[in-house]
């Protein structure tokens, strides 16, 4: 019974963020949404920045769901990014439907939010940007060692521009309502890897 109190307050919290920002969305809005009184909230979380740490952590699991089925070795590492690039932009047309509007990346709007903050959220977002850029990283590696990019590739660089690029289209999508913009990331990935777009 607790531990679902617990996950209804951080689902709704987490669709009440995604929809609007941390900073817009209050605790008396939380708690309504979830039907819990104050109490509860505070029990499971002592601070709004640790609701705020649950939200990325259930963000993260949903984006580290999607990577891990994009970056299965059952294609070439190129396929896989294009595979994943495409999710990311299915994700973002599924959000879509159910909230109305494109929202942008769940976890790159709350980066852009708590970036400037000191706190848990911050090295939360830093550790969570970390992990994803890795999955670009091995994929990359590998195709440079079977010789699909240039042996100057760095990947722990393109990694970072990868990420960069699929939050700016991400922005693009949200700015123009429209997910399938975040699909065109494929073709910048190209020329981020030195290839034809």
């Amino acid at each position: 019974m607790a531990r679902d109190t617990r996950e209804r307050i951080v689902r709704v919290a987490r669709d009440l963020v995604h929809g609007a920002s941390m900073a817009q969305v209050s605790v008396e809005e939380i708690c309504a949404a979830a039907g819990v009184h104050k109490g509860s909230l505070y029990h499971f979380f002592p601070s709004k920045d640790a609701l705020g740490v649950a939200v990325l952590d259930a963000n993260w699991a949903l984006m580290r769901a999607l990577l891990e089925e994009a970056f299965g070795d059952d294609v070439p590492p190129l396929v896989r990014i294009d595979r994943f690039v495409d999710g990311y932009a299915g994700m973002l047309a599924l959000m879509r439907e159910r909230m109305g509007a494109t929202p942008g990346c769940p976890l790159g709007n709350l980066a852009a939010e708590v970036s400037s903050r000191d706190g848990e959220m911050r090295t939360r977002i830093v550790r969570i940007m970390d992990a994803w850029a890795r999955y670009f990283v091995e994929a990359v590696r590998e195709a440079r060692g079977r010789g699909d990019v240039g042996p100057a590739v760095d990947a722990d660089e393109v990694a970072v521009h990868i990420l960069a690029h699929l939050q700016g289209m991400a922005t693009m999508a949200r700015a123009y309502d429209r997910p399938e913009l975040a699909g065109r990331a494929r073709g910048g990935v190209r020329m981020l890897l030195g290839l034809p777009a």
